[in-house]
């Protein structure tokens, strides 16, 4: 009788806090929300595109923890950047085997940025680990990815949580996965420049340069959340988990089931099928009070 709306799935990028998507995934299967569609950047194109594959939250969480990530990240100093990223592309050719996004369970959408002219690129079509690669590509961190004479970077850049292009493609709802979240703290005013000798560790130039670009990030997922992008937005507790850090992808993953948990009543009237459904609750639930005092 009633038509079922359309979902959409929005993941954005944060590195290994990325986990925490699949919890919120394994929640929406339990709890049967239907996903129609998937964007994601970064990691979020990576958990969305094995997702996509093979839609079964389980099964990712026992990938996701059993694989050694750290040893997919071949360091180097270079210009270009200190992470090739050769190793991860061959990893996504090997875990997909030559799968395109037409052989998808889901449709993806895969987001990434064109530095020479300057703006987004979305791929739905042709390679999936390709794409993937381009995706991950964080300006410094890792080098930049090739693809048709373009060169690619990491999607977040202009779209950290790409919900536009499920909106384009026909979700009625969209549910965004925001790993970029931190509690604001308040500025500290009036404080007085010493010559004293540290005290603390000074962090290395990654650790520095990755905790800077996880502010940025949330900075920009605030701006963008703002302007009322999606209908729902999951925000997982990743605070303590760093940008490169996939030790902890156990507990990352249960911080994210944790969060999906508490947005379920959100969740099932947003998806709900039935727009009558609570009046019709309300009606029957008077009647049964009526029935009551009449008794």
């Amino acid at each position: 009788m009633f038509k079922r709306k359309k979902v959409g799935l929005a993941l954005g990028g944060g590195g290994a806090r990325g986990m925490a998507h699949i919890g919120v995934l394994k929640v929406l299967e339990d709890y049967k929300i239907p996903i129609d569609m998937i964007a994601g950047t970064s990691i979020g194109a990576v958990i969305g595109a094995l997702y996509s594959a093979e839609p079964n939250a389980k099964l990712l969480e026992k990938e996701a923890i059993s694989t050694n990530w750290k040893n997919l990240f071949d360091y180097t100093l270079s210009k270009r950047g200190i992470i090739k990223g050769n190793k991860l592309y061959d990893f996504f050719k090997e875990r997909f085997k030559g799968v395109e996004f037409k052989d998808l369970k889901i449709p993806l959408y895969i987001t990434s940025f064109d530095l020479e002219e300057q703006r987004e690129v979305i791929f739905s079509k042709g390679d999936l680990a390709k794409s993937i690669r381009s995706s991950i590509s964080i300006p410094g961190v890792f080098f930049p990815a090739e693809n048709d004479k373009r060169i690619l970077v990491d999607g977040s850049i202009t779209d950290i949580i790409p919900c536009d292009v499920l909106r384009k493609k026909g979700a009625d709802i969209i549910i965004a996965v925001n790993v970029e979240d931190v509690k604001e703290k308040k500025t500290l005013y009036d404080q007085k420049a010493t010559k004293g000798k540290r005290t603390k560790d000074l962090p290395n130039a990654l650790e520095a340069m990755t905790r800077a670009l996880h502010i940025m990030q949330c900075e920009k997922c605030k701006s963008e959340l703002l302007e009322e992008k999606a209908d729902l937005v999951i925000s997982p507790n990743v605070e303590g988990i760093d940008l490169l850090d996939f030790s902890k992808t156990e507990e990352t993953i249960k911080r994210g089931e944790r969060k999906a948990k508490q947005s379920l009543e959100k969740l099932k009237k947003l998806t709900d099928p039935n727009p009558f459904k609570e009046l019709f609750n309300y009606l029957n639930q008077e009647v049964n009070v009526k029935k009551l005092m009449e008794d």
